[in-house]
């Protein structure tokens, strides 16, 4: 029983850590990728990585957009989830190693996002 509820505890502690400290902190003030990256040329890798967090910021900067869409900020995290690998493949399988502009990470941000978090008006 202490095992159960310990997991529980570990669960919400880490749920409630990454809504209020990754995603608030990490992008505050970001309206867009390209405020989170600062040195190009950006590794295809990295880029991947920052992308993932950033769509979680989405998903909770959003979250009165996706009430009126009757989505949940846990729906919204399910979805980019499911279609993550889907969407990696499908966005970045021509994509060089190396993104050289901003033109670039945006162009390539803008697909990704769609693609993962296909919720009306949720792209900021």
């Amino acid at each position: 029983m202490k095992l159960f509820l310990g997991s529980i505890l570990i669960i919400v502690a880490g749920f409630s850590i990454n809504k209020y400290i990754f995603s608030s902190k990490a992008y505050d003030g970001v309206s867009t990728v390209t405020d989170v990256i600062t040195v190009y040329p950006v590794d295809m890798f990295d880029f991947k990585k920052t992308m993932a967090g950033y769509a979680h910021h989405l998903c909770y900067k959003n979250e009165a957009t996706l009430n009126t869409q009757h989505v949940t900020v846990n729906e919204c995290l399910s979805q980019y989830e499911n279609k993550k690998l889907e969407c990696e493949k499908k966005v970045f399988r021509l994509a060089p190693l190396n993104l050289e502009t901003e033109v670039e990470v945006l162009d390539y941000s803008r697909q990704y996002t769609q693609c993962t978090l296909p919720y009306k008006y949720i792209l900021g």
